[in-house]
Protein backbone atom coordinates (compact mmCIF):
# COMPACT_ATOMS: atom_id res chain seq x y z
CA UNK A 1 0.00 0.00 0.00
CA UNK A 2 1.35 3.40 -0.97
CA UNK A 3 1.08 6.12 1.60
CA UNK A 4 -1.34 8.95 0.73
CA UNK A 5 1.39 11.53 1.41
CA UNK A 6 3.67 9.89 -1.14
CA UNK A 7 0.87 9.94 -3.70
CA UNK A 8 0.38 13.67 -3.11
CA UNK A 9 4.09 14.32 -3.56
CA UNK A 10 4.14 12.26 -6.78
CA UNK A 11 1.07 14.09 -8.07
CA UNK A 12 2.60 17.49 -7.31
CA UNK A 13 5.87 16.46 -8.93
CA UNK A 14 3.99 15.43 -12.04
CA UNK A 15 2.15 18.75 -12.21
CA UNK A 16 5.27 20.92 -11.94
CA UNK A 17 7.43 18.79 -14.24
CA UNK A 18 6.29 20.34 -17.57
CA UNK A 19 7.05 23.85 -16.28
CA UNK A 20 10.36 22.77 -14.75
CA UNK A 21 11.42 20.96 -17.91
CA UNK A 22 10.48 23.94 -20.06
CA UNK A 23 12.48 26.25 -17.79
CA UNK A 24 15.54 23.96 -17.94
CA UNK A 25 15.18 23.66 -21.71
CA UNK A 26 14.98 27.47 -21.97
CA UNK A 27 18.32 27.68 -20.16
CA UNK A 28 19.77 24.97 -22.40
CA UNK A 29 18.47 26.88 -25.44
CA UNK A 30 20.97 29.66 -24.79
CA UNK A 31 23.92 27.24 -24.61
CA UNK A 32 25.55 27.10 -28.04
CA UNK A 33 26.63 23.76 -29.44
CA UNK A 34 29.95 23.79 -31.27
CA UNK A 35 30.04 22.32 -34.75
CA UNK A 36 33.13 20.91 -36.48
CA UNK A 37 33.71 23.98 -38.70
CA UNK A 38 33.82 26.33 -35.71
CA UNK A 39 30.20 27.32 -36.18
CA UNK A 40 27.81 27.34 -33.26
CA UNK A 41 24.17 26.40 -33.21
CA UNK A 42 21.52 26.87 -30.54
CA UNK A 43 18.50 24.61 -31.05
CA UNK A 44 15.17 26.06 -29.87
CA UNK A 45 14.61 23.58 -27.06
CA UNK A 46 12.16 25.81 -25.21
CA UNK A 47 10.02 26.03 -28.35
CA UNK A 48 9.86 22.22 -28.46
CA UNK A 49 8.84 22.09 -24.80
CA UNK A 50 6.08 24.67 -25.18
CA UNK A 51 4.76 22.94 -28.30
CA UNK A 52 4.71 19.46 -26.75
CA UNK A 53 3.28 20.37 -23.35
CA UNK A 54 0.65 22.66 -24.90
CA UNK A 55 -0.53 19.84 -27.16
CA UNK A 56 -0.66 17.19 -24.47
CA UNK A 57 -1.06 19.04 -21.14
CA UNK A 58 -2.15 22.63 -21.77
CA UNK A 59 -3.55 22.81 -18.24
CA UNK A 60 0.03 22.63 -16.95
CA UNK A 61 1.41 25.33 -19.29
CA UNK A 62 -0.45 28.60 -18.61
CA UNK A 63 0.42 31.58 -20.84
CA UNK A 64 1.75 33.62 -17.90
CA UNK A 65 4.28 30.89 -17.15
CA UNK A 66 5.30 30.70 -20.81
CA UNK A 67 5.75 34.48 -20.86
CA UNK A 68 7.93 34.37 -17.73
CA UNK A 69 10.09 31.55 -19.12
CA UNK A 70 10.54 33.53 -22.34
CA UNK A 71 11.60 36.66 -20.44
CA UNK A 72 14.12 34.64 -18.43
CA UNK A 73 15.50 33.14 -21.64
CA UNK A 74 15.84 36.61 -23.20
CA UNK A 75 17.62 37.99 -20.12
CA UNK A 76 20.02 35.04 -19.90
CA UNK A 77 20.77 35.04 -23.63
CA UNK A 78 20.99 38.80 -24.07
CA UNK A 79 18.37 38.66 -26.82
CA UNK A 80 15.97 41.48 -27.58
CA UNK A 81 13.74 41.54 -24.52
CA UNK A 82 10.26 40.30 -25.36
CA UNK A 83 11.08 38.44 -28.56
CA UNK A 84 11.23 34.95 -27.05
CA UNK A 85 8.01 35.34 -25.03
CA UNK A 86 6.28 36.48 -28.22
CA UNK A 87 7.56 33.43 -30.12
CA UNK A 88 6.67 31.02 -27.30
CA UNK A 89 3.19 32.48 -26.88
CA UNK A 90 2.64 32.27 -30.64
CA UNK A 91 3.65 28.62 -30.48
CA UNK A 92 1.29 28.12 -27.55
CA UNK A 93 -1.60 29.72 -29.47
CA UNK A 94 -0.96 27.57 -32.54
CA UNK A 95 -0.60 24.32 -30.59
CA UNK A 96 -3.66 25.02 -28.47
CA UNK A 97 -5.81 25.91 -31.49
CA UNK A 98 -4.71 22.80 -33.41
CA UNK A 99 -4.78 20.21 -30.60
CA UNK A 100 -7.64 18.24 -32.15
CA UNK A 101 -5.71 17.96 -35.41
CA UNK A 102 -2.66 16.42 -33.72
CA UNK A 103 -4.00 14.38 -30.79
CA UNK A 104 -4.21 10.67 -31.51
CA UNK A 105 -2.54 11.07 -34.90
CA UNK A 106 0.82 9.70 -36.10
CA UNK A 107 3.93 11.40 -34.76
CA UNK A 108 4.87 12.57 -38.26
CA UNK A 109 1.86 14.91 -38.28
CA UNK A 110 2.88 16.54 -34.99
CA UNK A 111 6.45 16.80 -36.26
CA UNK A 112 5.21 18.47 -39.45
CA UNK A 113 3.13 20.87 -37.38
CA UNK A 114 6.18 21.70 -35.31
CA UNK A 115 8.13 22.24 -38.52
CA UNK A 116 5.58 24.85 -39.61
CA UNK A 117 5.75 26.59 -36.24
CA UNK A 118 9.53 26.48 -36.35
CA UNK A 119 9.62 27.91 -39.87
CA UNK A 120 7.31 30.73 -38.82
CA UNK A 121 9.25 31.56 -35.64
CA UNK A 122 12.64 31.35 -37.36
CA UNK A 123 11.45 33.59 -40.21
CA UNK A 124 9.82 36.06 -37.83
CA UNK A 125 12.98 36.25 -35.71
CA UNK A 126 15.14 36.82 -38.78
CA UNK A 127 12.85 39.62 -40.00
CA UNK A 128 12.65 41.35 -36.61
CA UNK A 129 16.40 41.16 -35.97
CA UNK A 130 17.14 42.40 -39.50
CA UNK A 131 14.78 45.34 -38.97
CA UNK A 132 16.32 46.19 -35.59
CA UNK A 133 19.90 46.14 -36.89
CA UNK A 134 18.77 47.77 -40.17
CA UNK A 135 20.48 45.25 -42.40
CA UNK A 136 19.62 41.73 -43.49
CA UNK A 137 21.19 39.25 -41.10
CA UNK A 138 23.08 36.38 -42.77
CA UNK A 139 20.82 33.34 -43.17
CA UNK A 140 23.37 30.71 -42.11
CA UNK A 141 22.71 30.93 -38.36
CA UNK A 142 18.89 30.83 -38.59
CA UNK A 143 19.14 27.97 -41.09
CA UNK A 144 21.42 25.99 -38.76
CA UNK A 145 19.07 26.66 -35.86
CA UNK A 146 16.07 25.55 -37.91
CA UNK A 147 17.69 22.31 -39.11
CA UNK A 148 19.18 21.38 -35.72
CA UNK A 149 15.91 22.06 -33.92
CA UNK A 150 13.86 20.09 -36.42
CA UNK A 151 16.26 17.13 -36.32
CA UNK A 152 16.43 17.11 -32.50
CA UNK A 153 12.64 17.26 -32.14
CA UNK A 154 12.03 13.46 -32.16
CA UNK A 155 14.69 12.86 -29.51
CA UNK A 156 13.41 15.63 -27.26
CA UNK A 157 9.80 14.50 -27.69
CA UNK A 158 10.85 10.96 -26.77
CA UNK A 159 12.14 12.38 -23.46
CA UNK A 160 8.91 14.33 -22.93
CA UNK A 161 6.76 11.28 -23.69
CA UNK A 162 8.73 9.10 -21.26
CA UNK A 163 8.46 11.75 -18.56
CA UNK A 164 4.78 12.30 -19.29
CA UNK A 165 3.95 8.60 -19.04
CA UNK A 166 6.01 8.14 -15.89
CA UNK A 167 4.87 11.17 -13.91
CA UNK A 168 1.40 11.73 -15.32
CA UNK A 169 0.08 8.24 -16.10
CA UNK A 170 -3.31 7.94 -17.70
CA UNK A 171 -3.48 11.62 -18.61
Amino acid sequence: MILPGLLRVWSTLGKVTPAAMTFVFALLSVTPLRMPDGLTVTPSLSLMAVYYWTLYRPDLMPPALIFLIGIVQDVVSGAFLGLTPLLLLGTYAFALSQRRVFLGKPFALAWGGFGLVLLATTSFTWIIVSLIVRTPVPLLQPALQFVSTLLLFPLVVWLFVRTHRRLLPGQ
